[in-house]
């Protein structure tokens, strides 16, 4: 019985270890899943995140930190629809995620949807009322929809709110800034002012503001407003160059020509040396005097060109007027007369060249100056038409017009093929075009006549990268950081390549290849950040835990107490199974960052593998103050409560364990798994009635058949009493009469064992049998127990006395030993026995030797049975297989003709089957072959059959 009840209390615990395993495995591989797609998703590993995160949710569909993060991927990927259903989801769930709030404006302002970006934001607002970061997204969605007027009530609300607040400041001015432009666009020059005005207040010296400003006066033609702004820069500015210039042409526009002598002395005083200001010394002096002469030459000249309209010098004066002006529309329309007179003129022609490319029009320009090198190659005229069409070129490059452009840049290289600035911009527009190839091409062709050109090798490095072909991307990036070994900018593209080759080699899963660039990256770049993580994680991953200790801490060397290296260094020694170091770091990391939940998760993960590395190493006290530490943290953690609950069991510590089995159901109150071990810890502390009622409580939410048979198990263990009922038949093959027994019996279990009275009866011709039978089992200890048994009858049928002493022990293996001994006495004769018996189980089997020795009127005899059964239903049914050589004092069913069968050689064989339902009822069947030699060749025959019934009440 303690075997059988020791292998039932094994079972129920592995199931339900097995089944809160299973309640928590779920969580816990959705978390882990969770951790590595925010980790692939830092390194742009998006495909990889997006599977980890969908595997992720099958295991924990309402996991929303795994969703917002799917969000984010999906926008990272440009999938917004399916970015659009995660956020959604979210805020369904959790209406006051706020980052679900900014993913979701993000999107709708990428898409366009500007509309519904301002109901995320009017939605955020209602969950987080004055928040300034929602009410600047708000401000800015405004802008885009060029809702003006609203915008501007609604920046002024936004700064009497933060007046004090950096951020808003920039945002109001971004605001204004960005409304004035739209007021300037549609021609509102008043609105556009007060615009820059309001920016103008707020930052009184804000450059953009104040040339905006300028520029609406000039081009309103508001001169003198125009002019006191230039006035009023000057006054913070004395002399500066760029404003004195600036005041002279505004004086020159309003024909203030002695106002204008003035600031051009000025500026001639402050800057005797510049050029320019010598020019405009005769020019302006020229103008002043034009304009006082004839008050208006430009209608003068005009009028003799109405009247003849061949007269070179006024047409020339009337291009030269329009010109002055900036009128080139005007200029050009003169020069186009003259032409239709004299189409040919080379000076016309180039006048009209110069006017296209003074109005910006470089294509028509380029077009006339072809023409003209055509006509008269020179090198100033080709210069001229590389200097158009590479204008052209830059003008169309600008519009995104890049088969234009590329025309352009290629017809300049007709005229002049080793042009670096057109080979740099046509390798550009290629560049723009996605054409890496034909870029190539174009880099080559440069290379051909700027061999050492380092920027052009670069570019050539860039391109080769992007197409994939990183080694030899990497050779010429090697070339040039070892010319140019102070170079920041080349040594940090070599160090790019080398990180986005090991990239690629790591998504193909290629780790050794992955492994030689980073290490690369850190011969050129021993500290590089992004190399040395690769590597800590590369080793980690490919089992090599010293190397990934060794990158750790070298990592650690160039960034002291950094986090994330920090934390890595921990993970690497769990792999190694430093638990202790693991946890002292990550505890310390706890400390650190007492508000940040990973590390905090970190430090209770080391302690629970510490915990766990301490069990499997025996040694379950240390393991005990390490889930006690996890539990300290978290209370609620259900995995420490239940390693801490088998631990104490182990120990025997019942009613400690009964504690951490109370705090755990305080936590899960309808948990299987602690339902089930404040049942085992009950069941071992031996109190069977409140183990029963808590298997009861499991059975209530979880109707199995195992926790109903658990249930049933304890409940038999509460009943002190047992009703036995037992039938033995005896038929013999030499005699017609029959040797019947029936017997009722009473047990009583108690502590340390059980005891019974027996009352049998068999009748017989010559009278009725009667006897009394009492017996007892008795516990020692977990190894040592007792039997013994005394009978009396009338001596009718049994014997008159019959008694019975064994000890059993039991020794390693499960080999278990009986020392004992018989006393029987029918009429005269009495016999003694001694007893030894051997006993093992093999699995589900049982075997049995034990061997008589019978000294029975100064004669000695032997009898051995052997007994083998094979159990099954967790033990508590079986098939028996007897096989006896002599008789046994223990037989009842021979025990009458004892003397008579004393030295006979007799053989038995019997089977049996006992079946235990619910561990209440026991019943039993059994038959035996029993065969007696009595002569040299005379043998009888004796058939039994014998019936139970037990009943525990």
């Amino acid at each position: 019985m303690a075997v059988l009840k020791q292998l039932l209390t094994g079972i129920v615990m592995c199931c339900a270890l097995q089944t809160q395993a299973q309640l928590s495995k779920g969580k816990d591989n959705a978390e882990s899943l969770y951790n590595q797609a925010v980790q692939e998703t830092k390194q742009e590993h998006y495909d990889k995140a997006i599977s980890l995160s969908k595997q992720a949710l099958e295991k924990q569909p309402d996991f929303i930190d795994q969703q917002l993060l799917l969000a984010r991927l999906y926008m990272l990927t440009k999938q917004y629809d399916l970015s659009r259903k995660y956020f959604k989801a979210v805020l369904a769930k959790n209406p006051r995620y706020r980052d679900a709030y900014y993913y979701a404006i993000n999107v709708e302002l990428t898409t366009g949807r500007y509309p519904e970006a301002e109901c995320y934001a009017d939605e955020a607002l209602s969950n987080f009322p004055g928040s300034p970061e929602f009410m600047r997204k708000k401000l800015g969605i405004l802008d885009l929809q060029h809702k003006v007027y609203q915008g501007n009530e609604y920046a002024e609300r936004l700064m009497s709110k933060y007046p004090e607040d950096t951020t808003v400041r920039n945002a109001y001015i971004e605001h204004y800034l960005v409304s004035g432009k739209y007021f300037q666009q549609l021609g509102n020059s008043s609105m556009a002012r007060q615009s820059y005005d309001r920016v103008l207040l707020v930052d009184p010296r804000n450059p953009d503001a104040r040339e905006a400003n300028l520029s609406v006066a000039l081009k309103g033609g508001n001169y003198q407003s125009a002019l006191d702004q230039v006035n009023e820069a000057l006054a913070a500015r004395p002399g500066a160059y760029d404003l004195l210039m600036r005041k002279l042409g505004i004086e020159q526009e309003m024909h203030a020509y002695t106002d204008a002598l003035l600031t051009l002395a000025e500026i001639q005083r402050r800057y005797p040396s510049d050029a320019k200001a010598r020019t405009l010394a005769t020019s302006l002096r020229l103008e002043a005097a034009n304009y006082y002469a004839n008050t208006d030459p430009y209608t003068l000249y005009a009028g003799v060109l109405a009247k003849d309209p061949g007269n070179r010098e006024a047409l020339d004066k009337l291009i030269g007027y329009s010109m002055t002006r900036g009128a080139y529309k005007e200029a050009l329309a003169w020069i186009n007369q003259g032409l239709k007179h004299r189409p040919a003129d080379a000076k016309l022609l180039a006048m009209k060249m110069d006017v296209l490319e003074s109005d910006h029009k470089y294509s028509a320009a380029a077009a006339l100056a072809e023409t003209l090198y055509q006509r008269t190659p020179n090198a100033a005229l080709r210069e001229r038409l590389v200097t158009l069409q590479t204008a052209s070129g830059r003008d169309y490059l600008a519009q995104q017009q890049y088969d234009l452009a590329a025309a352009s840049f290629e017809s300049a290289l007709k005229a002049s093929p080793n042009d670096s600035t057109a080979l740099n911009l046509l390798a550009n527009t290629y560049i723009s075009q996605k054409n890496n190839t034909a870029a190539l091409k174009v880099i080559d062709q440069a290379l051909a006549y700027y061999p050492d050109n380092a920027g052009l090798l670069l570019k050539k490095s860039s391109l080769l990268s992007e197409t994939g072909k990183y080694e030899e991307a990497a050779a010429i990036a090697r070339q040039l950081a070892t010319r140019f070994p102070a170079d920041e900018r080349l040594n940090n593209h070599l160090t790019d390549l080398y990180l986005t080759n090991g990239r690629n080699y790591m998504r193909a899963e290629e780790y050794d290849l992955a492994k030689q660039q980073f290490k690369q990256v850190l011969d050129v770049s021993p500290n590089n950040m992004d190399a040395l993580d690769y590597m800590v994680n590369l080793e980690s991953a490919t089992g090599q835990p010293d190397s990934a200790l060794y990158y750790a801490d070298k990592a650690l060397g160039y960034y002291p107490g950094n986090r994330d290296f920090l934390l890595k260094k921990a993970s690497v020694l769990q792999d190694q199974h430093e638990y202790a170091a693991a946890a002292a770091i990550t505890g310390e990391l706890m400390n650190r960052y007492p508000y940040t939940q990973k590390y905090k998760t970190a430090y209770v993960n080391s302690l629970m593998l510490a915990g766990t590395e301490y069990q499997r190493h025996q040694q379950p006290d240390s393991a005990l103050q390490r889930f006690n530490q996890v539990l300290a943290l978290h209370p609620k953690d259900s995995m420490a409560l239940l390693y801490s609950i088998n631990i104490l069991n182990g120990q025997q510590r019942y009613d400690s364990a009964l504690a951490y089995t109370a705090q755990g159901l305080k936590y899960y109150p309808d948990n299987e798994g602690f339902l089930m071990k404040k049942a085992i810890t009950l069941e071992n502390k031996k109190d069977f009635s409140a183990a029963a009622l808590a298997a009861d409580a499991v059975v209530k939410l979880h109707n199995t058949p195992e926790n109903r048979d658990y249930h049933d198990y304890l409940e038999s263990k509460t009943l002190k009493n047992q009703f036995g009922l037992y039938y033995l038949n005896s038929s013999f093959d030499y005699s017609g009469n029959k040797y019947n027994i029936a017997t009722v019996e009473y047990r009583r279990f108690m502590k340390r064992g059980s005891y019974a009275f027996q009352v049998n009866y068999a009748g017989r011709q010559t009278g009725n049998g009667l006897q009394g039978l009492a017996e007892m089992y008795y516990t020692h200890s977990r190894s040592l127990y007792s039997y013994g048994m005394v009978a009396y009858s009338n001596k009718e049928v049994f014997p008159q006395w019959r008694a019975a002493y064994s000890i059993f022990k039991t020794f390693k293996k499960e080999i278990e030993v009986e020392l004992g001994g018989r006393y029987l006495n029918l009429d005269s004769t009495s016999s003694i026995s001694g007893v030894v018996s051997v006993a093992k189980p093999f699995g589900d089997f049982w075997v049995n030797l034990r061997g008589f020795v019978i000294n029975e009127s100064s004669k000695n005899y032997t009898a051995f049975n052997l007994t083998t059964r094979y159990f099954m239903n967790k033990r508590q049914d079986y098939l028996q297989l007897v096989g006896g050589l002599g008789t046994s004092p223990d037989d009842r069913s021979r025990l009458i003709n004892f003397p008579n069968l004393s030295g006979l050689l007799t053989h038995s064989v019997g089977v049996g089957y006992q079946k235990v339902l619910h561990y209440r009822t026991t019943l039993g069947l059994y038959g035996t072959w029993i065969n007696q030699k009595i002569t040299d060749v005379g043998y009888q025959n004796q058939y039994d059959i014998y019936l139970m019934l037990q009943r525990k009440f």
